[in-house]
């Protein structure tokens, strides 16, 4: 796969996590930017659906330090001819604690 860095969708990134076959690993890469808030990275590795990893921009779009931001693997597709794979992601969130969804409860009445 071809990535043209210079399109206004597709940022230069570090992913890191652990592969398909729990070892640990580190690609740069680029990150796609779809409309609807898809996000699509192409890497060498194998991942599993499911699985998390965290993307580290590299690209220094305001002073300081970017932070890594997990993402769900939502599908893995097979190894193209340069043995690289297209993986589709979904940041994940937090998720609420018990006294935020107590809290966002007792106002539902």
């Amino acid at each position: 796969m071809d990535l043209d860095t210079n399109q206004p969708d597709r940022y230069r990134v570090e992913v890191s996590g652990w592969d398909a076959k729990d070892n640990f690993f580190v690609e740069e890469t680029d990150l796609e930017w779809k409309a609807e808030d898809k996000k699509a990275v192409n890497l060498r590795c194998a991942v599993r659906a499911g699985g998390v990893v965290f993307v580290r921009l590299l690209q220094q779009l305001t002073a300081g330090t970017s932070f890594p931001v997990a993402y769900q693997v939502l599908t893995s597709a097979a190894k193209d001819s340069s043995g690289s794979t297209i993986v589709a992601l979904e940041r994940l969130r937090p998720k609420a604690t018990y006294k935020e969804s107590f809290a966002t409860e007792s106002l539902v009445v």
